[in-house]
Parts: structure tokens; sequence; C-alpha cells
């Protein structure tokens, strides 16, 4: 058995071909996923034939939502992005941050801790998404500001 079939196993989910190539995919992924990069990437990988059809897709996301293995990320763009859950299983409140340039939506590290709300309370779902420009945009803003101005000296000076 392999790592990921004992994974899907451990929480209760009957290990397919399919089932753990789809969480393979997801578990490489640095960034949420929606459905139709996900179901474009299978079809790209098997150029001649389809891997499989949209329902399919479709119910494995929804048995890993429901046994804690993915959660399912409204970042505002309209399409829900898929993540894998740090710690399956169990309730993953954490934040997460869209970037405007990109558009991609990442998962951060820091967790909220249950007890926040008071004890006549309690949570069903959380959707924290914070917006702005992710460290690899920065980057490319920064880099595209230097050769602007470089570029800018360079002419001042001819």
């Amino acid at each position: 058995m392999t790592k990921t079939e004992k994974i899907l196993s451990y929480h209760g989910i009957r290990p397919t071909q399919m089932r753990s190539k789809i969480y393979k995919f997801l578990k490489r992924k640095q960034s949420a996923v929606s459905f139709s990069d996900l179901k474009k990437a299978f079809v790209q990988k098997s150029e001649t034939n389809k891997t499989a059809n949209r329902t399919t897709f479709y119910r494995n996301l929804k048995i890993f939502e429901d046994k804690g293995l993915i959660h399912q990320i409204n970042d505002g763009t309209g399409v829900a992005k898929y993540a894998i859950s740090e710690d399956a299983g169990k309730k993953d409140l954490h934040l997460h941050f869209h970037c405007t340039q990109c558009l991609e939506t990442t998962c951060l590290p820091s967790r909220m801790p249950e007890d926040c709300l008071p004890a006549q309370y309690q949570t069903q779902g959380v959707n924290l998404v914070l917006r702005g420009i992710c460290k690899k945009c920065l980057r490319k803003l920064s880099k595209m500001r230097n050769e602007s101005l470089w570029t800018e000296k360079n002419v001042q000076r001819t």
C-alpha cells in the first residue's frame, strides 16, 4: 500500500486510482485549485482519453471534504477553490490569502484558536480571506520598478 493509499484508508476513504491521483495533485499544489483547474490538469495528462467525468471529480472532492482531507475556499472570485487541510479531520480554522495580481489563493500557516468565541457560540464553518499582493508578485513588481528606474537613469544620461 502506498503512502497516499494509507492516508485515504486512515480517513475512511476507499483508495481508488482516481482518488489517489486527485489527492497527490492537490498535495503538490502550493495554492488552492478550482474544479476547472483540477479537471483541466487531468485531461491534459491523458491527451487521448478523458480520465474521468465531471461527476467523478465532484464526488471525490465532496468525499475528501466530508472526511476533512481538503477544504473549500470562497476567495471572493465566485469560483470555489480546494486545498489540502493540514489538520485533516479536525476543525481547520486558518486564514487564506488571495493575491489580486496573480489571482492565486493560498492557505496561511497561522491558526485561529477555537476559544476565540464566547461559550454560547459554536462555529460550523469559517471563511477568512485576506486580499493583497503575494510575496512572489511583490518581488516581480519590485524588479520591474528597479528595471524601470535603471532605464530612466540611462535615458536621462544620454
